[in-house]
């Protein structure tokens, strides 16, 4: 079978991807999230922001299809739906190691 380059539609959903990775407050939600589901309420209080940042933050990771979002009553749960987000952070966090050993800096870990 052979190979094809992706065209601009399907970089662009690459692109998006990346881009809910960009903010940090959606970094610290993965690295909460990667141990198991939790709560909007339970994240807002790990986290020490408000529960608007938190959930708009939340939807940015559940629409790019990182996240998944199951209601039970009036709560709202969270868990990492597509596990290779962990391995991309782990890439860079891999990459800053490597960095930072050249000056025996410390170690990096989402």
């Amino acid at each position: 079978m052979g190979r094809k380059l992706m065209g601009r539609t399907e970089l662009d959903r690459v692109s998006e991807i990346f881009k809910a990775l960009s903010e940090t407050t959606r970094l610290l939600i993965l690295r909460e999230l990667k141990d198991g589901t939790m709560s909007v309420g339970e994240l807002v209080a790990r986290l020490d922001t408000s529960q608007a940042n938190i959930s708009k933050q939340l939807k940015t990771l559940h629409d790019a299809g990182l996240l998944e979002r199951n209601k039970s009553g009036n709560t709202v749960y969270y868990s990492i739906k597509e596990p290779m987000v962990l391995d991309m952070c782990k890439l860079v966090c891999d990459k800053l190691n490597r960095d930072s050993s050249a000056d025996g800096g410390i170690h990096f870990e989402l």
